[in-house]
Parts: structure tokens; C-alpha cells; sequence
């Protein structure tokens, strides 16, 4: 199991880079804008307690702070997990938009997800991954008031303020927006070490 949340944590990660390095080609080539935001946060604890009638696990993280989650039957079996055992919890988080001329990319919407889990009788571990996209089209761009209106597919228009108001002057109406929205949450148990 350790082996495929490696290949999928790996796997997610160089979709995140690729979109990297697509940002560059596009910044490059012809001046479209293109952000790329990426939060990636690592939580390391030791099972303190475990209780498996109320399913209650309180971990201690390395600072010595305890805290204490009732898990539901959704997040499986407490069997295999015991106290001193090491759990590692990671977050990824991403936000990219793209720009795109008109007619380059079709306007609509896409999600998907993915799911692992560990085989029965190994250490818990498990990855939750899912990816939003949806295309719009810039329908007006205001630079005074620093606000793009944006269309969706459906008709619908919203108008929003960019992050960076100067990339308003490097797009124009008619061109493309593609925002990708990428969550992840993996963790893994593993034994407690041997005492020396």
C-alpha cells in the first residue's frame, strides 16, 4: 500500500508541476497570464490513545500538543492501529488559472476524483484526491474599476477582481479562462519504533 500512495501522491504532485511548467511556456510564448497557487501542509503525531468502542484517537504532535478525533466508521477499521504508532497526515491544496484565446478550449465544466485505501490486515493508509475545472469566457473587462466579467456556459455572468489587477491589460474580451481547483488529503500509520 505504501508503494501506490508513493505512485499517487507522485502522481498528483507532477500534475501540479506540469502546470507549472505550462505556466511558464504560456508566459513565455505569448504573454498570457497564468497563477499557479499551491499550499502543501504536513502534520506528523504519535497515537497517544486509542479507544475502539467510542472511537476515539488522541495524537500528540512533535511540540507535545494532544488532540482528540472521533472517527466515524467511514474512516474503517481501529483494529490495526495502536498506541505509539506514527501517523502522518498531508494537505495539498491548488488553485490554477489559465488563459486561453478564443476558440482555443471549449467552455463547460469537468471533476474527478480519486480514491485509496490500505489492504486489510496492513497499517492504515489512504489518499483522497479530487480535481474541479470549469472554462469561462471574459465577456467585459473594466480597468478602471480593476473587475473582469466573467461568462460561464450555462449564460451566467459574474464579475470578479483579480488578485493581480494588472493582468486585466494582458487579457482581452473573448479569451478563455480555465481555473483548476485540486484538493488531496493522504496519511499513513506506521509502527511505533523498536525501543532501544
Amino acid at each position: 500500500m505504501k508503494l501506490v500512495m508513493n505512485v499517487l501522491v507522485a502522481s498528483l504532485l507532477l500534475i501540479l508541476m506540469s502546470l507549472s511548467v505550462h505556466a511558464a511556456d504560456k508566459v513565455a510564448g505569448d504573454k498570457k497570464p497564468m497563477r499557479l497557487d499551491v499550499a502543501l501542509l504536513t502534520v506528523d503525531a504519535v497515537v497517544e490513545s486509542i479507544d475502539r468502542q467510542t472511537r476515539q484517537v488522541t495524537l500528540k504532535d512533535a511540540e507535545g500538543k494532544s488532540v482528540t478525533l472521533t472517527l466515524d466508521e467511514e474512516a474503517g477499521k481501529l483494529d490495526d492501529i495502536d498506541t505509539g504508532d506514527q501517523v502522518t497526515i498531508k494537505y495539498l491544496e491548488s488553485v490554477a488559472i489559465e488563459i486561453f484565446g478564443p476558440g482555443e478550449i471549449e467552455p463547460g465544466a469537468a471533476a474527478g476524483a480519486v480514491v485509496a485505501d490500505s489492504q486489510p490486515g496492513e497499517k492504515p493508509a489512504g489518499l483522497i484526491a479530487s480535481q474541479v475545472s470549469v472554462v469561462v469566457t471574459i465577456e467585459a473587462i473594466d480597468l478602471e474599476k480593476e473587475l473582469v466579467t466573467l461568462k460561464g456556459k450555462d449564460g451566467q455572468l459574474k464579475t470578479v477582481a483579480p488578485r493581480d489587477p494588472e493582468n486585466l491589460k494582458k487579457v482581452k474580451v473573448g479569451d478563455m479562462v480555465k481555473i483548476t481547483y485540486t484538493e488531496a488529503v493522504g496519511f499513513s500509520v506506521t509502527e511505533k519504533p523498536a525501543t532501544k
